[in-house]
């Protein structure tokens, strides 16, 4: 089900120190974490950060979906991305916690040649 962020995020926001937000709706990652980035950057997404929804897994499955395909397409789970300087990502997840989300750490955003993009490791 969908989830609405508005209030969590509004109180990431006036801390000024959220750099973007993506919100993971079609389009999966691919589609739509670069356009909260500035060219030239990669997000580096570690798929062991959180655990996939059974239900992706089971859509894979039935449907024959390659893994690449499913992050590509849906959200895996992961609802919000909230993009933040690594020395402000501690009091930015307590924001968000105390505003009910669940927080995982899905990477890091480093440097590259060309047009944002996204990585999985």
């Amino acid at each position: 089900p969908n989830k609405i962020h508005v209030k969590s995020c509004v109180a990431a926001v006036a801390t000024g120190k959220i750099k973007g937000f993506s919100h993971i709706t079609g389009g999966g990652f691919d589609g739509n974490i670069p356009r909260c980035l500035p060219d030239n950057v990669v997000a580096e997404i570690d798929r062991s950060a959180w655990k996939v929804p059974a239900l992706f897994n089971w859509l894979s499955e039935q449907g024959n979906v390659a893994e690449e395909e499913m992050f590509r397409t849906f959200n895996m789970g992961i609802g919000m991305v909230a993009v933040v300087a690594p020395d402000d990502a501690d009091d930015i997840q307590k924001i968000l916690e105390d505003h009910g989300e669940t927080v995982c750490r899905l990477g890091r955003i480093h440097a590259s040649e060309g047009s944002s993009s996204v990585c999985f490791i």
